[in-house]
């Protein structure tokens, strides 16, 4: 059997591939990405909670979101790294952007294309409130494991964070992946949780088509209380990148 950083290497590469892959065949391989914006956010984060605020968006894909978020926050940043899913963003938006590098911009919305594991807080800049809508759900354990360490260190003390997760059965080792509230909770030790939806959601297209004994669609606002190091497997995490 290959050393865990080894493995742990592999699963990167593979992931990677896996969401190239999906934007490049599109139709049902990019199914996560909705065509509207997503009720949790127009019930709570209203236009008066983002005044004046910048919104950090983590592997945002093209996501509508970001366009309610720019109508009424200061600031919008999303990381993705797959080009073409930030060009037809904007494309598709009928936005004009500028580029420069790997940094799109237009207007109040900057998409950086690059690796998230990369970024530093000069990258993204002061950060309100992040938005994870389907991206801790979208990594396998380990890659799962180094995001939220990623955020940790890009995350000020004070900052909001709103997370949506899937909780489903039988679970399926492909994202998106079941992540239950008690999960949540040991992933962010830091953190005051308020769990704010957790609607059944019995005609899901997952349901249907996985034959799922039910799905639930979790929501989450937290506020971070104090930075904290990451209690996880340093050789997984850190020598096999």
């Amino acid at each position: 059997m290959p050393p865990k950083t080894t493995q742990t290497l592999y699963v990167f590469v593979m992931e990677k591939a896996f969401w190239f892959n999906s934007w490049e065949l599109e139709g049902h391989y990019t199914s996560f990405h909705r065509k509207d914006i997503h009720p949790y956010i127009l019930k709570h984060l209203p236009p008066f909670e983002l005044e004046g605020k910048s919104v950090f968006v983590p592997l945002c894909g093209k996501t509508l979101d970001m366009l309610y978020f720019s109508h009424f926050a200061q600031r919008v940043v999303g990381v993705e790294f797959v080009e073409k899913a930030v060009i037809q963003f904007f494309e598709e938006n009928k936005l004009t952007y500028t580029q420069r590098g790997r940094r799109f911009e237009s207007g109040n919305i900057t998409i950086l294309c690059c690796d998230f594991f990369t970024l530093t807080p000069e990258d993204i800049g002061s950060i309100d409130i992040v938005y994870d809508r389907a991206s801790l759900v979208a990594l396998p354990y380990p890659m799962r494991m180094r995001y939220l360490q990623t955020l940790e260190r890009l995350t000020p003390v004070g900052a909001l964070t709103f997370l949506n997760t899937l909780e489903y059965a039988p679970t399926m080792p492909t994202p998106p992946f079941s992540i239950t509230p008690d999960e949540v909770s040991n992933y962010f030790p830091n953190y005051v949780i308020d769990h704010i939806e957790s609607p059944s959601l019995p005609n899901h297209g997952m349901v249907r088509k996985f034959n799922l004994e039910f799905l639930i669609e979790h929501g989450f606002i937290m506020r971070k209380l104090y930075d904290s190091p990451m209690h996880v497997d340093a050789e997984e995490l850190v020598q096999a990148f």
